[in-house]
Formats: structure tokens, C-alpha cells, sequence
């Protein structure tokens, strides 16, 4: 058994402050704003009702909470977004953000969407996820985690470009 430094929980009602501080730091709002952002805290709010398609998680250090997580099912070949798909299996979304600023610029968001994944998703096959081309930091993130860019397109949310990455999950990442 691999043993994780990060430990991941589903969002609950106690926690939806602390989410909503987080996603209205300048850091994060540069990048959740407008229609993205109304969508999030709506759908989050859906989500702690029990009555959202994605699901919303917290990553702790030990018991401290410092990251925002968002996934998705993709509905193959149903959904819009099973055409940047490539592989056999179940395929996700994936957004991720670090709230606490004590943990920004260690070098940590890659490590933790890793370990995210093998810990909560060792079934899923290929993950998908969507920056603003703009986006440099993220991007950079992305490809150390493992994730390709497939294409830009624009989302309906935003009048921004954004690349559609996509991340090929392999045994070795599960252990």
C-alpha cells in the first residue's frame, strides 16, 4: 500500500465558507470569474443538497484542508466532452485549486492531483481537464502531473480560450 502525504474528503456543509473564501481570493478569482464562478457555487451548493452530477472535495494536510477539488463524470459517448477521449474505460473531469496561500508555490499541485487520483479514481482510465490558455501556471502544473494538450476551444462559461488537457491514467500511477 502506498502511503499518501494528502488525504481527500467530500465537501460538506461546515466546509462551504471556506470554499467560497478561497474562490474569492484574487489569485483564484483571476481564473474563477463571471459565468465559471456562478456555475461553481451554484453547482457546489447542488452538490451539499445531494442533487449534483459532480462531486466537490477537500485535500488535507494531516486534518488541515488546503485545496479544492471538482470532478465530473464523462458520460461516453454521450457527453460533448467523450470526443477529446482517446481511451477504453471510465473517463473525468478534474479542477483543482489551492486555497491556503501557505501552501502556494511549493511545488505541491502536482504531487497532490496525483496522489488525488490514485487514492479516489484507480478506475478511471483518462482524465480531462481545461484551462485558460492563458493560464501559464496552471498549464506548466498540468504537464508535470502528466496531462497533454489536446486542442483550445471556447467554453461556454467564459469568452476566453481555454486547452483541453488530457491526463492517460497507467497502473504505475496507482501503484
Amino acid at each position: 500500500m502506498i502511503a499518501f502525504r494528502f488525504n481527500f474528503k467530500l465537501v460538506d456543509a461546515a466546509h462551504r465558507s471556506l470554499v467560497h473564501s478561497w474562490l474569492a481570493q484574487p489569485y483564484v478569482a483571476k481564473w474563477f470569474y463571471g459565468q465559471g464562478l456562478e456555475n461553481t457555487l451554484k453547482h457546489l451548493d447542488e452538490f451539499l443538497q445531494g442533487t449534483s452530477q459532480s462531486q466537490y472535495w477537500l485535500a488535507y494536510d494531516g486534518e488541515h484542508p488546503f485545496a479544492f477539488l471538482i470532478t465530473s463524470s464523462v458520460d461516453k459517448p454521450h457527453d460533448v466532452l467523450a470526443s477529446w477521449c482517446s481511451e477504453e474505460g471510465e473517463a473525468m473531469t478534474l479542477d483543482m485549486l489551492i486555497g491556503d496561500t501557505h501552501y502556494l508555490g511549493k511545488g505541491l499541485s502536482h504531487i497532490l492531483i496525483q496522489e488525488f487520483l490514485a487514492s479516489q479514481f484507480p478506475q478511471v482510465a483518462e482524465v480531462l481537464i481545461d484551462p485558460e490558455a492563458t493560464n501559464s501556471h496552471a498549464i506548466h502544473v498540468y504537464k508535470k502531473a502528466g496531462f497533454t494538450i489536446l486542442g483550445e476551444f471556447i467554453p461556454s462559461h467564459s469568452p476566453h480560450p481555454h486547452y483541453m488537457m488530457r491526463l492517460k491514467l497507467t497502473k504505475s500511477l496507482s501503484g
